[in-house]
């Protein structure tokens, strides 16, 4: 394999370095510890901070970065951490996100006070609206603390019905049934 200098054009997929030598940087991604290109562009190589990038006149996929808002669905809920599949960046909604698809959130990141149990704020098959911490190589850290953050549409886990706000806690309107999540300030009101 050729070694990728400054000045190479590249395709989106193809190989730039691996993760020994270099860290991603704009319109390039990290996967199983090899850097590939996002987009159609010249190679970037910052010799200096050790970062390889692709500039693109192409506007590409959306890449996560810190203070992204995404909304992804929970995919399974731990005693310390709840997944997340990303579904799409603020912003963004127009184009399909590249890896990482997956986003976790810590007990710590889930509310701005002390969280004893995080299932009683997430259940499988919530609709959530987070912030991006940080991204690592499977998974974005991601953060629910905060008035506008939380789950946007959450299911009865009795029924299936969608629960509505009311109050602190949601209600089942099929069954009677009476959950506590972390909503966020505009449940169920169909903004992203």
């Amino acid at each position: 394999m050729a070694e990728i200098k400054t000045g190479d054009f590249v395709l989106p997929g193809d190989f730039l370095a691996t993760t020994e030598e270099f860290v991603p940087g704009d319109c390039a991604y990290e996967e199983e510890g090899k850097i590939y290109a996002t987009s159609t562009g010249v190679v970037l190589v910052d010799a200096r901070v050790k970062k390889i990038s692709v500039f693109s006149r192409v506007k590409g996929p959306p890449l996560l970065r810190p203070g992204d808002i995404i909304v992804g669905r929970v995919e399974d809920v731990r005693e310390q951490s709840a997944s997340v599949f990303i579904g799409v960046l603020r912003g963004r909604e127009d184009r399909e996100i590249p890896a990482p698809k997956m986003g976790s959130i810590h007990i710590s990141q889930a509310h701005t006070s002390y969280v004893r149990e995080l299932n009683k704020l997430f259940r499988i098959g919530d609709i959530v609206r987070a912030k991006v911490l940080g991204t690592q190589r499977e998974q974005a850290q991601l953060t629910t603390a905060g008035k506008e953050l939380g789950v946007l549409v959450a299911s009865c886990s009795r029924c299936r019905t969608v629960l509505e706000h009311d109050g602190t806690k949601l209600r089942c309107p099929n069954c009677g049934n009476i959950e506590m999540r972390k909503v966020a300030s505009d449940y169920r009101q169909g903004a992203l």
